[in-house]
């Protein structure tokens, strides 16, 4: 008997929830299909059935953890904002508030940081990872771009100087986190980075 639609997607889910189980237990390279399909209770050929490769199942992971913030960051939905500068650090804040309190977010972020290993066989994924890490940049300097010309950030802001300075700092604060998760509440301590930061930039980045 054939599965229902909604069976389906029950399946896809529960086998990204494995896979995403055992990147973060073996690590990227080390995580293998039968492994995954093991973890979701289910066989390799159903596996295949909604996935390709590996590298399928990272990417659908990748898109599916950071969906929120790629659709509140998209090019459309900042042109269409009156204030860039006050959605850039709502969406900034609520994105440490998911991660602190949403498991399967903590486990991604884990595995980027931890467990995607730049190894012979993993190009492919970590290309992916350098994609995706290129995509958040050039939408980080967009917002930042069109903050300035909203006028929130000083005319000779050096944009590309400070998508770097604000990425450096929050990624910098995610990957101490990860490692020691316990050293401070990361939602206390992001929010006062965030407005930290942006009191930087307002003062002048050139």
């Amino acid at each position: 008997m054939r599965k229902t639609k909604t069976e389906a997607q029950k399946t896809r889910q529960h086998l990204l929830d494995a896979a995403l189980e055992v990147f973060w237990r073996d690590g990227v390279t080390r995580a293998s299909l039968q492994a995954i399909a093991q973890e979701a209770g289910v066989t390799r050929g159903a596996l295949y059935w909604h996935f390709k490769n590996k590298e399928d199942l990272f990417e659908t992971l990748f898109e599916q953890q950071y969906a929120d913030f790629f659709a509140a960051f998209n090019d459309q939905t900042l042109r269409d904002n009156q204030d860039v500068w006050t959605h850039l650090q709502h969406n900034l804040t609520t994105m440490f508030e998911t991660l602190a309190t949403r498991e399967s977010k903590h486990k991604f972020c884990n595995v980027m940081f931890s467990k995607c290993e730049q190894t012979a066989g993993n190009e492919t994924i970590t290309e992916l990872a350098c994609r995706y890490h290129r995509l958040f940049q050039k939408q980080i300097a967009y917002a930042l771009q069109l903050s300035r010309e909203q006028g929130r950030l000083p005319e000779n802001t050096d944009i590309e100087l400070a998508a770097i300075y604000l990425e450096s700092s929050l990624v910098g604060l995610i990957k101490i986190w990860i490692d020691e998760p316990e050293r401070f509440d990361l939602i206390a301590k992001s929010k006062r980075v965030i407005a930290a930061n942006m009191r930087v930039l307002q003062q002048g980045l050139a």
